[in-house]
């Protein structure tokens, strides 16, 4: 081996060895500085490292940030008329006179319509979600679930189903689509703070929206 090229490898294993013990004395000195923390401010040094150590971090660890799960959706809000982004009141849609939906409009309360879809179908094979609520009582409040076919689709599915569902995914009341039926339509009543899912399922292209009283 030449000196030069012999110079070169000492110098390279230096900087390696340099290197390292510099990690090494900075993983040292976190090692102490937390153990100095945790001596100081005892069960209050975790608030040096978590912002919000009395909410859900650590339900919601190892997800992404801005990552949250989607809330339910208030159904209090819509005898306000508030509504979401994606859900329409039945003012706001236009339907074609062969296309109206008559059970909806014979129906009192407040509604919401979603158009939904399965897996990669056309806008104008989409799904009418409706979910309609009235007061029963001073708490008590009844809704009621309905899918409609819409566009150019003249009947449901086949096999397509409605399932109502508790928080924990327990199938509670479920229906089925026949080839010749253009709706489905189920009903469920409760009290603040209830809690409801409602899965409208294709084999396996599935849609679940969770709603709240």
């Amino acid at each position: 081996m030449r000196k030069e090229d012999s110079n070169n490898m000492n110098k390279t294993l230096e900087h390696t060895n340099k290197d390292r013990l510099e990690r090494a004395w900075q993983a040292l000195e976190s090692a102490q500085r937390l153990q100095d923390e945790r001596i100081n401010y005892r069960l209050e040094h975790v608030n040096l490292y978590i912002e919000d150590v009395e909410g859900d971090w650590l339900e919601t660890w190892g997800e992404e940030p801005g990552e949250s799960p989607k809330k339910p959706i208030d159904l209090d809000r819509w005898e306000r008329n508030i509504f979401e982004p994606e859900w329409q009141t039945l003012e706001e849609i236009v339907c074609p006179e062969d296309n109206c939906w008559e059970l909806v409009f014979k129906t009192a309360g407040v509604k919401g319509v979603k158009f939904v879809g399965l897996g990669d179908e056309a806008p104008d094979r989409a799904l009418a979600l409706v979910v309609t609520i009235e007061a029963q009582s001073e708490r008590q409040m009844g809704v009621l679930v309905q899918l409609y076919s819409t566009g150019d689709r003249l009947s449901l599915p086949d096999g397509l189903k409605l399932s109502l569902l508790s928080p924990t995914e327990e199938i509670l009341h479920e229906v089925a689509a026949h080839p010749s039926d253009r709706a489905l339509q189920m009903e469920w009543s409760g009290q603040p703070p209830e809690q409801i899912r409602v899965r409208v399922a294709l084999e396996e292209p599935s849609i679940t929206e969770e709603f709240a009283i």
